[in-house]
Formats: structure tokens, C-alpha cells, sequence
């Protein structure tokens, strides 16, 4: 190490501070062999200060000590190996009737004896009193502020330094006062700041191998250590007399400091901070009165620990529970991405922050005082992708990343990243506000040369005075608890997401097998009909019939079969009987009484509709030419109902008024599909009957090829009696409606319809999400729920309306009860298309 004066700051982050081959003079220092305890090296004021005459490098330390206090010596070192720390013996006799205080350790191949003068007994015991008292001032204390100001008065009021500090570190490795206490006639440090530089990393490593170092004279004059030939230099990490660098004393004596003395605080295995103290002039404690202040260190660093964990748990639970209420509706949300967009302010609470923005599935959400510019969006993606992946990261500083940012001064001066999906792909950006500071620096931390023997050296400060220092573009920095607070959101978030993304996946699964299912289905029912076309085609041509006449025939045909099919596809399956006479009928109304339609709304499978749909057009077609409907007196009766006894599904068809039929003498195609298209393809039977007022028809068709359901019959919708229509109103016009709709236009007609029978409080909503947020904010009195939304089912929407006790019923376009889960057998279901009457009087059943 070089002399005091002469170092030069270019190379004190390299200085061999842990090696300095001196120690203060306060005690001497002797290195010796493990097994024969030859000495190895010693230091230059040993002999004289222990008595021992002629104590020399290769001497054997037997030749000076007792049996006894070499068995003291080696129980005191395994003592040390099995702590990995240096073993403490007070008032240890080496010779004479001097006393003195040992710490001994292990350095390399070197056994290390450092000694002092033994301190005063009286003294240690007044400090082992002291300590007892001092812990239990500090053992309730509940905040940080509180217990710095208690460790420093109580430090100073124990030791009489002149000034006592706690030094706090930042990330950076600067430092800050954060507490003090001082005599009256200094000035006072507390707030200040200082830099990086005047703590080396190789200092701070020390502090953290050896928890106290105490400086007793500033200005003292280093012992050398003397050594056998050959030997390296010796680890004096661990010594309580280690000789400091000759630039930290240079840096005490310009700021006016005698004697110092730092313990070190260690938290969570890191160095947290130091207690600093200083003495204007020179100070020296006993190795007692240190082990003293080591242990008061150590509680203090302890306590530092509880309150940080305390305040963490704190914000644990704090952040759980917004957590909590944050995510508990998005549990049945099947568009978690959705949810998140249209509750992103919600999340504002959780870290403090001026400004969200959310970036999930390529898309910008923000919320607050967050950039929207597209170029300076896709950069900070990219800087996500690139710092923080798949784990959180921050600045207080964005303008140090990107320059675009300074556009966004002050709105935006710092950004913490939370990604929340497993991949690194979706992203939480929180923003904070720039945060003008005036930070007050002990001292110009800019480095000053002056000159010396061998010309101008860079040194350490010679002024510290108050340096003001105005910093801009930088946030309120990121404390642990916001990370901590982070790392819980991105957690929850993760998992939620993670349960959206299988979910899609699962569902993108099913909507493959449903698209291979209807592929099939669709292909089996084109190859059906193409069939049914083949064979419709390949009947020859009646002698008695032109080519031109033939072809309207088939294309008659095929149009009564395309308007079946069409039916079935539309409405999944089947279809109505009633539209579909209605719709093959109805050019042949030549008056309002010429064709009666009367039975119960029934649908029919799809195989019973294609077979009905042929045959309708075949009967109307022949009854235009020979029957009912060749002249202006015919009438047709078409009716339906299902026999009690059997539970058959039995039609009828009833022409009359027409010219005088007789029985064909042959039969035609029209004939043959007549008589066997029920039986062949429905499994049922047709009876056929030349009645002297003309064709009656009977057709029965098995139970499984219709069903009822709750909607009347189109030739009996008439307007509802006045005195039902008022009893309705009455009954429902004070109520609330909620509406689950996903396509606007049925949406539309429902509103007109209830809008006409007087009822006003109807709320639509398009979606599961709108539903529930619907259900909780206005709570109806009654629902109507389209089962089947998209790419979703009102489900949770029913479970959320039954466990609120709010009626509700379903409307669906399927054919049966199947889509609807069985826990819902017992709700109302009217099927698409229904009437206004039917509506009403299903929703007044509900309210009844």
C-alpha cells in the first residue's frame, strides 16, 4: 500500500485493501503454524508490547506461553472453525501479570493471534448493562424511522462518539443518512447523499465478510508485519487491526474525522447499510466494548429484517385481497383478454402508479398518463421482449432507454414491465410521472486533482459542503414492495391467464370435432338429396305429357324439396309443419276461407319434413289440376293432431267443392310417392280415399318424428283478448326485463314487441359478460336468455339469475331440450321464431 498522501483515486476500486502486510498500532498481530505453532509472521511492535524478547519470524510460540494457554489458544480456535468467524478470549495472561483480549481466526495456512490490552472490567460490564437495556428500547419499535432515531441516540449515548450515523444504500450502491445523532457544534449530515465511488466494491465486500472495522486514529502510522522467506502476503479480511487504505484516511481527514468505527447491517445475507461513527479527534475501544456494539449491530439488522418482512407481509395480504376482488368475476370469463381491456383501471390500485398500459394479444390498452403513439408503443414491446421476458423489470429512468420518451415528460419518466402470460408475450406496463428532486450530496461528488511530489493525482474530496444536485426525467423509484406487490399480480394474472389459454385451446378443440361433425352431416344430407334429384329425374316421361310440361313438374319438385332442406338447415335439424304448409300453399289462396290450417305448433325432424315438404307439393299441385284448387268454389282443410290412444302423429288432407275425382287407372310418380313415401321412409302409413266431395288423405306418423312445443299456431294468432292483453300489462309493466341477445335484429322486434304491450324498463345485452355485469348492477325482475351466443352459451348467465332468485326462460333455435343442461329441465323454453303473444304469455306465467 502506498504512503498517506500519494494514492491516487484512478486506482482505488483495484487497491489490495485485504492485504495490507500492516495494523494499526493499537495491538500487535502474530500468524503462526497450526500443528507446532512455529511463528510465521509478526508484527514489528509485538515483542515489545507482549514482553517477549527476541519474538521473531520461525521462533515457536511454546518457548513463550504456557502449556495451559496454549490449550486455551487451540480451544478457542475450533472454536473459530466451527463458527467460520473469529473466536473472542478477554483477559487472556501471556506473560507477566499484563492481561490482554484475543481474537484468533484462520487466514489461509496461517493461524491468526491479534491482541490487545485488555479493557477496564468495570467498563465491559457497564456496556453488557448497557446492551440489555438498549435492546429491549428497540425490541417493540414498529416502523423504521422510529428505530433509526433510537439506534443512533442510544449508539452515541453508549460510546460518546461524536457523531453517529445510519447509512443506508441504494441499488446503485450510492448511500444516503437516514438517521443521526451529533454533538450540538457539527453540522448535521442527515438527508444527505453520497456516491458510489466513495464505498469501492472491494470495501463494501469487507463490510460484509467482517461486520466491524474501527479506524481508532486516523492518522496513525502503520505496524508492518514481518514474515518467514517465501511467504505470500497474508488475508487480512478478517482482522480486527487491519490497517486501512491510506485514501479512506485521506477522505476522514478531509472531512475533519479522528477515529471511526462502522458495524455493518446485513440483511437477508446483503449489505443493507452501516452504523457510521465519528470522532473528531482519537478514539479507541477495546475489543469487549466492540463485541459489544457487534451484537447491538447484529439485533438491529435483525429488527431491520422483521419490519421489512412485516411491511412486505403486509403489502402481501394487502395486494391478495385487491388481487382477489380484481379477479373474482373474471373466473367465468371466457374473453379474459376482454375482461382485462374494460377493467384496466382496476389495476392501478395495486402498485402505485400514474398511467397502465396493457399490451395482450397484440392490441394497447391504457389507462392514466401512459404513451399511445404507435412507434414508441412497439418499442417499449421490444423492450419488454428484450429485458424483461419472463421476469419483472423497471426504470425509473425511460429516457435513458429510449429517447422518444422525453416527448412524454412529465407524464411519463419511469415504467415497470409485468409480464403475465407463461410465454413472453403479453405485458402490464405501470407508469410513473417524472419527479423533480433536488438531492442534497455531501460534497462535490465530481472528482478534483491536485498537485503532489510526483505532479497533479486525482484525490478525494477536500470540501463537503452541501453540493445541490436538480435531477430530472426520473420517477419515484421502484421500492421491494412494489416488486413484491408486482410479482403477486403477476402471478394471479398468470394463472388466469394460463386457465383462459387452455380453455381456448379446449374449445378451439371442439369447435374442430363440431366443424368436422357438420362437414360429415352436410355431406350426408347433399348426397341424400342429390339422390332424391337423381331418382326425381330418371322417372320416364308420360306419353300423354310434353317435355315442357315435364320439366315444370320436376321443377316443382325440387323446389318443394329445396325449401324443405332449406328449413332444416336453417333451423338445425327440422322444422315447423305450419310454415312449411304456408309456404307451399300459399299461391293457391285464391280467397281468405280457400285453405284452413288448424292443429298444434309441431315440429318435425328432418327426415319427416322432407318427405311432408314432397308430398304438399304433390297434393297442391294435383289439386290445382284436377281437385280443389281448379276452381274458385274449392276448399282445402289441412289438419293435425296426436291420437290419445296410440300417440301417433295423424294429418289430414280434406279437398272439397271441386269438380267430381275418380281413382287414376294408372298411377304416376305423384301416385306411388303418395302411397308409399310414409311407410318407406317415416315407418307410418297413408290411407287414400275418392270421396264424392273430393281427395281425403289420412297420413300417421310415429310419436319420434314430432313434437310439440309453446308456440301457437299461426292461424290462431289472433290479437290477445283485451281483457288478457290488460291483465299482462298490469302484471308486467313495472318490471325490469334483461334481455340476452346476440343478433340485433331479434333483439329488436323482442323490444318493439314488449315496447307494445306497454312495458318500458327492457335492458339488451349482447354478451355473457354485459349479462352478468347487468344482473349485479340492476338486478331484474325477469330474463329471456338466447341459450346458444356465438361462440358462447348464457350458462353462467341462468346460474347467476337461479341463485339470485330472478325468473328466466330460454329461447333457442334447436329442435329439442339437448343444448340446455339438464340442471335447467325445469325452465321455460320457447323456440325461434316465436310470437309476441307467445312471449308475453310466457313471461307472465314466470311473473305469476
Amino acid at each position: 500500500m502506498v504512503e498517506f498522501g500519494q494514492a491516487d483515486l484512478t486506482s482505488c476500486d483495484k487497491e489490495p485493501i485485504h492485504i495490507p502486510g500492516s495494523i494499526q498500532p493499537h495491538g500487535c498481530l502474530l500468524a503462526c503454524e497450526g500443528d507446532t505453532f512455529r511463528v510465521r509472521r509478526v508484527s514489528a511492535n509485538a515483542a515489545t508490547m507482549l514482553g517477549f524478547a527476541g519474538l521473531a519470524p520461525g521462533v515457536l510460540l511454546s518457548d513463550y506461553l504456557s502449556a495451559a494457554t496454549l490449550h486455551a489458544l487451540r480451544n478457542g480456535l475450533a472454536h473459530s472453525l466451527s463458527l467460520g468467524r473469529p473466536a473472542y478470549m478477554f483477559g487472556v495472561h501471556l506473560a507477566g501479570a499484563t492481561a490482554f483480549d484475543l481474537s484468533i481466526h484462520v487466514s489461509g495456512e496461517d493461524i491468526v493471534i491479534e491482541c490487545e490490552p485488555e479493557g477496564a472490567p468495570e467498563d465491559n460490564s457497564q456496556s453488557v448493562a448497557s446492551l440489555r437495556m438498549m435492546l429491549d428500547r428497540l425490541r417493540n419499535m414498529s416502523d423504521m424511522e422510529t428505530l433509526f432515531r433510537a439506534v443512533v441516540r442510544l449508539m452515541r449515548g453508549m460510546l460518546h462518539y461524536d457523531r453517529v450515523m445510519i447509512y443506508r444504500f441504494d441499488p446503485d450502491w450510492s448511500g444516503k443518512i437516514v438517521a443521526e445523532a451529533r454533538s450540538s457544534v457539527l453540522e448535521s449530515f442527515l438527508g444527505q447523499h453520497f456516491p458510489s465511488a466513495d464505498i469501492p466494491a472491494q470495501a463494501r465486500d469487507l463490510y460484509q465478510r467482517a461486520l466491524i472495522r474501527m479506524i481508532g486514529d486516523v492518522s496513525y502510522t502503520p505496524v508492518p508485519v514481518q514474515g518467514m522467506p517465501g511467504l505470500g502476503p497474508l488475508d487480512m479480511s478478517l482482522s480486527q487491526l487491519r490497517s486501512v487504505s491510506p485514501i479512506h484516511c485521506e477522505y476522514l481527514t478531509n472531512m475533519g474525522v479522528g477515529a471511526s468505527m462502522s458495524i455493518s447491517l446485513i440483511v437477508d445475507g446483503k449489505l443493507w447499510g452501516m452504523i457510521a461513527c465519528h470522532n473528531y479527534s482519537p478514539k479507541i475501544l477495546t475489543l469487549g466494548e466492540r463485541t459489544i456494539v457487534k451484537i447491538f449491530g447484529e439485533f438491529v439488522a435483525l429488527r431491520i429484517v422483521v419490519l421489512l418482512r412485516t411491511s412486505r407481509l403486509q403489502v402481501t395480504q394487502q395486494t391478495h385481497t385487491l388481487i382477489e376482488n380484481f379477479l373474482r368475476e373474471a373466473v367465468p370469463m371466457s374473453d379474459m383478454p376482454s375482461y382485462l381491456r374494460q377493467h384496466i383501471a382496476d389495476l392501478a390500485p395495486l402498485i402505485p402508479c400514474d398511467g397502465i398500459g396493457l399490451w395482450i394479444n397484440g392490441q394497447w390498452t391504457t389507462h392514466g398518463a401512459a404513451p399511445s403513439a404507435p412507434d414508441v408503443v412497439l418499442e417499449l414491446v421490444s423492450i419488454a421482449h428484450e429485458r424483461a421476458g419472463h421476469h419483472i423489470w423497471h426504470t425509473d429512468h425511460l429516457t435513458g432507454l429510449t429517447p422518444d420518451a422525453a416527448a412524454f415528460l412529465p407524464d411519463v419518466a419511469g415504467v415497470m414491465i409485468i409480464p403475465i402470460s407463461a410465454q413472453p408475450k403479453d405485458y402490464v406496463f405501470l407508469f410513473r410521472r417524472e419527479i423533480l428532486q433536488t438531492l442534497n450530496w455531501g460534497g462535490d461528488p465530481n472528482k478534483t486533482y491536485t498537485s503532489g511530489p510526483l505532479g497533479p493525482r486525482l484525490t478525494p474530496r477536500t470540501s463537503f459542503s452541501i453540493w445541490k444536485e436538480e435531477v430530472q426525467e426520473k420517477c419515484l423509484p421502484w421500492t421491494d414492495n412494489n416488486l413484491e406487490a408486482a410479482g403477486l399480480v403477476r402471478s394471479g394474472l398468470i394463472e388466469v391467464m394460463g386457465a383462459y389459454h387452455q380453455q381456448q385451446l379446449k374449445e378451439r378443440s371442439q369447435a374442430d370435432t363440431r366443424q368436422r361433425m357438420l362437414n360429415e352431416e352436410l355431406s350426408h344430407r347433399v348426397k341424400n338429396i342429390l339422390a332424391v334429384v337423381q331418382s326425381l329425374m330418371a322417372r320416364p316421361v308420360p306419353e300423354s305429357r310434353t317435355m315442357q310440361e315435364h320439366f315444370v313438374i320436376l321443377q316443382g319438385r325440387v323446389k318443394a324439396l329445396a325449401t324443405a332442406h332449406d328449413q332444416v338447415v336453417r333451423t338445425d335439424g327440422g322444422g315447423l309443419l305450419y310454415p312449411l304448409l304456408e309456404a307451399e300453399l300459399a299461391p293457391y289462396r285464391l280467397l281468405p276461407d280457400t285453405i284452413t290450417l288448424s292443429g298444434p305448433q309441431i315440429w318435425l325432424t328432418g327426415r319427416a319434413l322432407s318427405v311432408m315438404a314432397l308430398i304438399v307439393h304433390e297434393l297442391a299441385t294435383n289439386a290445382a289440376k284436377y281437385g280443389a284448387f281448379s276452381n274458385r268454389e274449392g276448399r282445402l282443410h289441412v289438419s293435425w293432431w296426436q291420437d290419445e290412444a296410440t300417440q301417433d302423429w295423424v294429418i289430414t288432407w280434406q279437398e272439397v267443392g271441386g269438380p267430381p275425382i275418380n281413382e287414376p287407372e294408372s298411377k304416376g310418380f305423384g301416385s306411388i310417392l303418395l302411397d308409399r313415401a310414409v311407410p318407406h321412409e317415416l315407418h307410418g302409413k297413408t290411407i287414400k280415399e275418392f270421396r264424392t266431395e273430393g281427395l281425403f288423405i289420412r297420413f300417421t306418423l310415429p310419436s319420434h318424428h314430432a313434437e310439440v312445443i309453446t308456440q301457437e299456431n299461426s292461424t290462431m294468432q289472433e290479437p290477445l283478448k283485451a281483457e288478457v292483453m290488460q291483465a299482462d300489462r298490469m302484471r308486467l309493466q313495472d318490471k325490469s326485463i334483461l334481455i340476452v341477445e346476440d343478433q340485433l335484429l331479434i333483439a329488436m322486434d323482442i323490444e318493439q314487441a314488449l315496447a307494445d304491450h306497454g312495458l318500458s324498463d327492457v335492458r339488451t345485452v349482447s354478451s355473457v359478460y354485459e349479462a352478468l355485469q347487468a344482473i349485479r348492477t340492476h338486478h331484474p325482475d325477469l330474463a329471456l336468455l338466447d341459450f346458444n351466443l356465438g361462440d358462447e352459451t348464457s350458462t353462467d348467465v341462468a346460474r347467476t339469475l337461479r341463485e339470485r332468485g330472478i325468473p328466466f326462460l330460454f329461447a333457442t333455435g334447436y329442435a329439442d331440450r339437448s343444448m340446455i343442461p339438464t340442471e335447467f329441465h325445469d325452465v321455460p323454453v320457447v323456440r325461434k321464431p316465436y310470437s309476441p303473444a307467445t312471449l308475453i304469455r310466457e313471461m307472465e306465467k314466470l311473473i305469476g
